[in-house]
């Protein structure tokens, strides 16, 4: 049989071969330590860069006819940076699909540990962090004084004068320690000069915020092939150019090395997006929403770091319960495509993105704005996405509530009337939707919604309701609470209008609390879609021949 070889583009232009190894391998794959998993049920792939063998990666079944498969990949020190560790797993994990393979465990340290640095840094210095307020390095070194960054920080100055309480050096060179990160705000002239010092002095990651290297001029152009050789000679990884920062909400390394003035809340989205002003606008409105951030990254012109780091990073990070993701542009959207497709499996993906009919095939939630994208990334986080159509609407909104129905049932919910068991036990015996009229009571509408919730009747429960001043939105929203943590394996969300414009989610759980009943139907059915993707993309495929 030939041996099937693919030629592929590297992140760095260079074309690398994926095939299956050869004999002539062996003793290559021997002097890499690349060790190829045990047993017969196997598969391994190998990169070359012309003559040479730059890394390999296989896996191995897990129990006779298992599904599950342990997976290693190795990727040479020279090479590191080049995106060959993607590449190689990609193509292994299409090959394990066709041997009926639906889940690789494993580690990937050619991608998800190098971001350590960059997003859980334990020391950083700053470049270019001058007196002058407003100045990119000024302000991004005082957004992480004061956001509580407990490791050592450091500015880099010309006249290596403190700043905002903060100890400075005229170079890198100067500090007592070699930094994780630098942050590098200087002129476009001056970046190759810092970045090369940085990775001299044993910097591992660094963030360009810096501006000058986006346009097509022959100036720019030699200015983003510069920086990205430094930092391949230096081995260290590069955010930017033309980012924003950085942030990152855990409250074990708090880090907020960005230029965005809006602090988010914490919570398990995590957030890219390649234009600096977008990524400022989401994280405003996550922060008005009540949106929970994980990790917030800007892209910038993606020299280096790409989305597909991130997605590697986040793929296995307990804190990151959801991935939401704003790209104007994507180097190769097939490839992304079977990449994101693998992170859907295990956390929902969302995106607002050109490539929208592409990435909606590879089960990413594509929405046309940032509210929406956000709305749903709320209702996906802490609660399961419902798994059918069937809806329910409880509440006190009256003709609100009927709007609800209409919208609810034209996005493909269907509200069927209750059973007349559920239907004697709801106060006034109403039907679906249940309008308990706008006197009722939170008592009254935590009774009716517990009964509905309980039944076994509905896949989703919308809340609508309306605040007056005759009554208490607080203490409704307060008894419904306890409604939702009583069913953790019911999607549920609420309306609230008329009341307190501070209440943004309800429940142990937070389940979101939306102002107007379309943004709420909308976000359910994003949900709802997502559930039908991953039940059909998890379902087992033919075996290894």
């Amino acid at each position: 049989m030939a041996v099937i070889c693919v030629d592929e583009l590297a992140s760095d232009g260079g074309v690398v071969t994926i095939r299956p190894p050869g004999p002539a391998d062996r003793p290559a794959l021997d002097t890499l330590r690349f060790l190829i998993a045990p047993g017969g049920d196997r598969l391994t792939l190998v990169a070359h860069d012309g003559p040479d063998l730059v890394g390999a990666a296989a896996c191995a079944r897990l129990g006779h006819g298992g599904r599950t498969a342990e997976f290693a990949s190795f990727i040479a020190d020279e090479h590191h940076g080049r995106g060959i560790g993607t590449l190689l797993m990609e193509h292994l994990a299409a090959r394990a699909r066709r041997a009926g393979i639906t889940e690789l465990i494993g580690d990937v340290p050619d991608r998800a540990e190098q971001l350590r640095p960059l997003l859980a840094p334990r020391s950083i210095v700053v470049i270019g962090a001058g007196p002058r307020h407003g100045g990119a390095g000024h302000e991004t070194l005082r957004a992480l004084r004061d956001y509580g960054f407990d490791g050592r920080l450091h500015a880099v100055n010309p006249a290596g004068r403190p700043v905002c309480g903060v100890p400075a050096h005229r170079g890198v060179s100067d500090l007592p320690e070699a930094a994780d990160l630098a942050v590098i705000a200087v002129r476009a002239d001056l970046v190759p000069a810092a970045l090369k010092e940085a990775g001299q002095c044993g910097v591992r990651s660094a963030i360009v915020l810096s501006k000058g290297f986006g346009t097509n001029g022959p100036v720019s152009r030699q200015r983003r092939a510069e920086i990205l050789q430094i930092a391949r000679e230096q081995g260290l990884r590069l955010l930017g150019p033309s980012s924003i920062g950085v942030i990152s909400t855990d409250p074990r390394n708090r880090l907020n090395a960005c230029l965005s003035p809006a602090r988010p809340p914490v919570g398990g989205l995590a957030v890219a997006s390649d234009s600096g002003a977008v990524g400022i606008a989401l994280l405003a409105d996550a922060a008005r929403g009540g949106c929970g951030i994980s990790n917030f990254v800007s892209l910038g012109e993606k020299l280096d770091i790409d989305e597909n780091d991130l997605i590697a990073h986040w793929y296995d990070d307990p804190a990151t319960r959801a991935v939401a993701l704003s790209l104007e542009s994507i180097r190769d959207p097939e490839r992304f495509a079977r990449v994101v497709q693998a992170l859907g499996r295990r956390k929902p993906v969302l995106a607002v993105t050109r490539a929208g009919a592409l990435l909606e095939q590879a089960g990413v939630i594509c929405a046309t704005s940032i509210g929406e994208m956000l709305d749903a990334a709320r209702m996906l986080i802490g609660q399961p996405p419902p798994p059918g159509s069937r809806m329910a609407i409880v509440g006190n909104g009256g003709g609100l509530t009927a709007i609800a129905a209409d919208t609810a049932e034209a996005a493909g919910f269907t509200l069927l009337p209750l059973t007349s068991q559920t239907r004697r036990q709801v106060p006034r015996s109403r039907d679906n939707p249940v309008d308990l009229g706008i006197d009722a009571g939170p008592e009254t509408i935590a009774s009716a919604a517990e009964t509905v919730a309980n039944s076994g009747e509905v896949d989703a429960l919308l809340l609508m309701i309306v605040g007056t001043r005759a009554n208490c939105p607080i203490a409704i929203m307060t008894a419904l609470g306890k409604v939702v943590d009583n069913h953790p394996d019911i999607a549920i969300a609420a309306v609230l209008t008329g009341g307190n414009d501070g209440i943004l989610t309800f429940g142990a759980r937070s389940a979101p609390v939306y102002p107007e009943a379309e943004r709420a139907v909308r976000a359910l059915a994003h949900a709802h879609r997502y559930a039908v993707w991953r039940r059909r993309a998890r379902r087992p495929r033919n075996r290894l021949r």
